[in-house]
């Protein structure tokens, strides 16, 4: 089992630099969603929780009040990018920090105005490109917020090619939970079913985007979870979940 990774990793970093500034998904306003107009997707871990983490309970609003933080950068990076926004918004916003960066060990107070909001979600973008999140901070009692880089995850190739794939679930049990990541990553990613389980004998059809080669999780309505290492997604685009379809010497291709 690989274990989640806190160094960077200076060939991936290089990359995904120049995607960061070619590709037109990488906006300044970014959608809080996981869709590809972030600057990437956090999710479960490679050393991983058997059900992705769940969304932070919504604050409840507050009387009329100046908002603000002090953020701590308490890892061996910089901060590059900042955003906070409340709970209630679909979008992350601009950049709090402009032109400026929080360095390592640095700190910096975060003023948001004079809001009924007491609930917001944050989010801090790494010199590595790593992004970490901080959910449903209580910023009517809390007056500071550490990024630690505990929960820090590399964003996906926005450049890669998109796979349709279909998944079959041919076990035993409904397919709560599907996560893809490139063989490298120390990110599973996120969760790629977000609307409902795939229940057994139905199929789902899917878009996965980077590479062919990928690593697959499937985690069922039992909690129970399965891994798959190095698929081949080009030439298998369809994978059939079976009893021992880990152990296969050839993915289940049958139509």
């Amino acid at each position: 089992m690989r274990f989640g990774s806190t160094g960077a990793r200076t060939f991936l970093a290089g990359v995904l630099v120049l995607a960061w500034h070619a590709h037109p998904a990488f906006a300044s306003a970014m959608t809080r969603n996981g869709a590809t107009s972030t600057p990437g997707q956090a999710g479960a871990s490679r050393q991983p929780q058997i059900s992705a983490p769940p969304k932070a309970p919504t604050v409840p609003p507050g009387p009329i009040g100046d908002r603000g933080v002090v953020v701590r950068n308490q890892t061996d990076w910089s901060i590059v990018e900042l955003y906070a926004s409340p709970q209630s918004s679909e979008s992350w916003g601009q950049d709090r920090l402009g032109d400026d960066q929080l360095g390592a060990g640095g700190q910096r107070p975060l003023r948001l105005g004079r809001l009924r909001d007491c609930g917001f979600d944050l989010l801090a973008i790494y010199d590595n490109l790593r992004r970490e999140e901080r959910r449903g901070v209580d910023l009517c009692h809390a007056r500071d917020i550490v990024f630690d880089g505990s929960h820090a995850s590399m964003p996906i190739d926005p450049a890669g090619p998109d796979h349709p794939i279909t998944l079959v679930n041919d076990s035993r049990m409904p397919i709560q939970q599907l996560f893809l990541s490139p063989p490298d990553a120390a990110q599973w990613g996120d969760d790629r079913l977000t609307t409902a389980a795939i229940s057994v004998g139905e199929q789902r059809a899917l878009h996965y985007q980077g590479g062919c080669t990928a690593d697959v999780r499937v985690v069922f309505a039992n909690r129970a979870a399965e891994e798959r290492r190095g698929l081949d997604l080009c030439a298998f685009p369809t994978l059939h979940i079976t009893p021992g379809w880990t152990t296969q010497d050839r993915p289940d291709t049958r139509d």
